[in-house]
């Protein structure tokens, strides 16, 4: 797995996190028993952390999917989720 995909379980669902650099978009997909009950896009603001350009391309990947992982968790806590789009 590259560090521009993160997948992992939580509470039950599998999340899957990827970034794409050359954008700096961030996909976010939630499924349960293999069925797609979130999906969304957003875009990653790299004034957000100083200096993101000294980083190496994986640092900058860790901290991306770290963020888009962090606030999908926070979604599926609150009951957030959306519609498949």
């Amino acid at each position: 797995m590259s560090d521009n995909n993160l997948q992992f379980e939580y509470e039950g669902l599998h999340v899957s996190v990827i970034y794409n650099p050359a954008t700096n978009r961030v996909s976010r997909t939630v499924t349960e028993s293999g069925s797609e009950i979130h999906h969304d896009e957003l875009t990653f603001d790299k004034s957000l952390v100083g200096n993101f350009e000294v980083m190496s391309a994986e640092e900058q990947a860790k901290i991306v999917t770290a963020w888009g992982a962090a606030g999908i968790k926070t979604r599926i806590e609150e009951g957030r989720l959306g519609l498949k789009k």
